[in-house]
């Protein structure tokens, strides 16, 4: 892989000396490039002095990268003659390739770029710009402040928006990238050479409208955000927005839930808001050097706005420091004696920047840190612009003091937040903004502090087992009675036989409720004999029919071989009722798991998603599962602790672990479950889905009533 940020020449292909032109922008944003700059046109001329060159292979050297401003007609051709000048790196701005159904002329340039090695960022890309260097390939972006913020954005208009912001803040960029439609380079490329290469990087910021490769993208992420925090921002969740990001990127976007799920295990600060984006970029750029305490303390000079922010500390899970009598008392020195130095410390309406500067000069006397939220309310004889100053100079004072502030107001206030973010302190218009960002912080800290959880070991079948596994799955799933269109969780999905499942499953050690398959009312005699048991159930095996309780396939509560008799009958004449055409073979009976309080039913899925990977959910209520919400998503494999982690997120976890009293289930058995069957859907690719519909456990056991593999058509 070339470094795409070791760039110390460039060419652009074309120049222009008309304003406005793409070409010229470019010229005139080189300027300040201290490194060797080329342009092409094929008039050819001289341009302050730099000669304009009227062929690529002209140049006197081998540019490190070529800028494209050209028709996207004749990018092959230029892209062509790079390649014969040995240029490995290239930024196409041009548009108009399969974002406008130009699709023939974009695969011909992945092609080349292949074929020849060449790394092309493109295309309909905003720009490309390294700060450090002055190194602005881009046709908009002027001045903007060397920082430690490396910004990349899908959506060119995106990257315009954050650059205007940061120039309104006391915010600068290490380096810009605009990723266009992604045809070649996408965030994974960006990300890894961020990683190796990126050395004046300390935050991430990412504004992506699709990913890809999401398998990639979740351990490249995992592994840079335990070192730089990554903020992103993802837009295209909602139906309409996935099927506009597809129209923009021609790439498809995952659902949210999925999505959410993957950001969650790799670290990723993610949020739908343009504001909190920019706020928490900020403040990770500007406390990377800063200890970030796990208490906060608030000082205010009015009680309304500290009940409003002792409220978002609860819905943030922010802990407010609590002081000893000492620390009280240290507090309490040279205040009024009408301040209270509970959390937060009230020093009252008509505080000046005298009793700022004092509480925070008694605040530096305390043993531990904590965090500090300053609020202020103006009132008509506050002195703003002195209390600024003081907070200023506390800061100039305490370097490694973190602090955030918030003025509340408007105008009244404006020109001093202004003043308080030129010196570097992160400042909010309201408190709430404040902890939500301080709430992030924390999660990075804890995150950076969390050892990668390894897999335990599980015991898989052998190897001749599996291959005779894969066999039978195989046969099964070549059966031409198999290759008609089968219904399933999804369109085209079908459904392996009962018997195969239960092969597979008892394969892996994992406990199935015991089962016999009947072809015909002359088995009911041995099925009874080999079960020996009741109550059992009945139920209807077909690879056509998902959804057998509600229409009549499944018989509950059988006692007696004439009751079995009723039921195998019952359940072939509601087939013939409610759907003839099913190809069926076989009425299942089994062992029912005997009712009691303890019984608790959790219900496990498993799914291949096309950005994403693998992907298990975790549920609670049945059929209601649409009402409640309750459910749990990784990308997977995941550990054992993970899976706890899954389960102690469900609504219904406090049922499961205890409730008046009943028993706490055994997780361990339920666990062990969740665990190996993801080795199944591991071993077996062609499996598309597995529904566990539902697991049946107790104090002391956990066991599978009812499973269902599914592969494609």
């Amino acid at each position: 892989m070339n470094n795409f940020f070791d760039i110390s020449s460039v060419v652009i292909i074309w120049a222009s000396l008309v304003e406005g032109k793409i070409g010229n922008e470019l010229l005139n944003n080189l300027r300040d490039f201290e490194g060797q700059k080329f342009w092409i046109n094929p008039k050819g001329w001289v341009y302050e002095g730099i000669e304009i060159f009227p062929h690529i292979s002209d140049l006197p050297i081998v540019p490190d990268i070529a800028v494209f401003s050209v028709p996207a007609s004749v990018v092959k051709e230029s892209l062509i003659e790079c390649w014969k000048k040995g240029i490995k790196r290239a930024i196409i701005i041009s548009a108009g390739f399969k974002e406008t159904g130009n699709i023939k002329w974009e695969e011909a340039i992945i092609e080349i770029a292949k074929k020849y090695g060449i790394d092309v960022l493109w295309p309909n890309c905003l720009w490309y710009i390294d700060v450090n260097k002055k190194l602005n390939l881009s046709f908009g972006a002027k001045d903007i402040k060397p920082w430690n913020i490396a910004l990349i954005s899908q959506s060119g208009a995106m990257a315009v928006a954050l650059t205007d912001w940061a120039a309104s803040t006391n915010i600068g960029f290490s380096k810009m990238i605009s990723m266009g439609n992604k045809a070649q380079i996408d965030e994974n490329f960006l990300l890894e050479q961020l990683q190796n290469y990126g050395k004046h990087t300390k935050v991430m910021a990412l504004y992506l409208e699709s990913i890809q490769h999401g398998e990639e993208f979740c351990h490249l992420t995992k592994e840079i955000s335990k070192k730089i925090p990554i903020v992103l921002i993802k837009s295209g969740t909602s139906s309409k927005g996935s099927l506009a990001a597809s129209s923009h990127t021609g790439a498809l976007s995952s659902e949210a839930s999925i999505l959410e799920a993957a950001f969650h295990q790799s670290g990723i600060h993610t949020t739908d808001s343009l504001e909190s984006f920019f706020l928490w970029s900020q403040a990770f750029s500007q406390t990377v050097e800063i200890n970030i305490p796990d208490e906060l303390l608030i000082i205010t000079n009015a009680g309304g706005p500290w009940v409003m922010a002792t409220d978002h500390t609860e819905k943030n899970n922010v802990t407010l420091t609590e002081f000893s009598v000492a620390e009280k008392s240290m507090l309490k020195k040279w205040l009024p004696g009408a301040s209270s130095v509970q959390n937060p410390i009230d020093i009252i309406w008509d505080a000046t920047s005298k009793i700022y500067k004092q509480v925070l000069e008694n605040v530096t006397q305390l043993e531990n840190k904590r965090a500090i939220l300053l609020i202020l309310t103006p009132q008509s004889i506050t002195d703003v612009e002195n209390i600024a100053q003081v907070i200023i100079d506390f800061k100039q004072e305490n370097p490694g003091q973190f602090i955030m502030v918030s003025f509340i107001g408007g105008i009244w206030v404006e020109k001093w937040r202004k003043m308080l973010d030129r010196a570097g302190i992160l400042e909010y218009d309201y408190p709430k903004k404040a902890i939500i960002t301080y709430s992030e912080l924390l999660k990075q800290k804890k995150w950076e502090q969390i050892e990668e959880e390894a897999l335990e070991s599980v015991e898989l079948p052998d190897s001749s087992t599996i291959e005779s596994l894969r066999e039978k799955f195989k046969n099964e799933i070549n059966s031409p009675s198999f290759r008609m269109k089968g219904k399933g969780l999804g369109d085209g999905l079908l459904k392996c036989s009962n018997s195969l499942t239960s092969d597979i499953l008892q394969g892996f050690n994992i406990p199935v409720s015991e089962e016999v398959l009947i072809r015909s009312a002359d088995d009911i005699d041995n099925m009874w004999y080999y079960l020996n048991d009741t109550p059992l159930v009945a139920k209807i095996s077909s690879q056509d029919i998902a959804h057998k309780s509600d229409v009549g396939w499944v018989i509950f509560d059988i006692t007696s071989k004439k009751k079995a008799l009723e039921a195998y009958n019952t359940i072939m004449q509601n087939i013939k009722k409610h759907q003839a055409e099913a190809d069926v073979k076989w009425v299942r009976f089994s062992k029912v798991i005997e009712w009691n309080w303890e019984n608790k039913e959790i219900f496990v899925g498993f799914k291949r998603d096309k950005s994403f990977w693998n992907v298990l959910l975790v549920w609670a209520w049945w059929i209601f599962v649409n009402v409640y919400n309750d459910i749990s998503r990784r990308v997977w494999l995941v550990s054992k602790d993970e899976i706890e982690k899954m389960l102690k997120e469900l609504d219904i976890y406090p049922i499961l672990s205890w409730v008046r009293w009943q028993k706490s289930i055994d997780f361990d058995s339920l666990i062990d479950i969740i665990y190996n069957l993801q080795f199944v859907f591991d071993i077996f690719e062609e499996i598309s889905e597995i529904d566990i519909n539902p697991v049946i456990c107790d104090s002391d056991r956990s066991i599978i009533v009812d499973a269902k593999i599914y592969f494609n058509n």
